[in-house]
């Protein structure tokens, strides 16, 4: 997949996600899912920032809203969550909450702009 996206690239997302089998933890002998490291190239805008106010807590959430420059692999999926390199600010922690086209990639309207654009994510941070 060759976006035209691809020179305006302005974040990297890394996402760990299942992988192949299992992993015993040495310390304690706990059995874990294997996890994969998958990164990914993305053109995104900050579409917007909210603060929310609790007793004692405030949050503020920012929302990131473009599209995959690179491949999405298919264990990424709403709920994943990574790490973000946004432009110049820092790592930050992130969430997919938004992902693909609603109406598919493998039809005539999801592989034309699939192969154009890329396929659609949306990943919110909260900190």
């Amino acid at each position: 997949m060759a976006s035209a996206l691809t020179a305006l690239a302005n974040a990297t997302a890394t996402f760990n996600v299942a992988g192949v089998g299992t992993v015993t933890d040495p310390s304690t002998g706990n059995v874990e899912a294997a996890e994969e490291t998958v990164s990914v190239t993305l053109f995104l805008k900050a579409d917007r920032q909210r603060g929310f106010e609790y007793p004692g807590v405030e949050v503020l959430q920012s929302t990131f809203d473009g599209y995959a420059l690179t491949a999405l692999d298919s264990r990424i999926v709403i709920g994943t969550k990574g790490v973000l390199l946004f432009g110049n600010e820092d790592v930050m922690d992130c969430e997919v909450v938004g992902l693909r086209y609603p109406f598919g990639s493998t039809g005539l309207l999801g592989k034309t702009l699939g192969s154009a654009l890329g396929e659609r994510i949306q990943l919110v941070s909260r900190g």
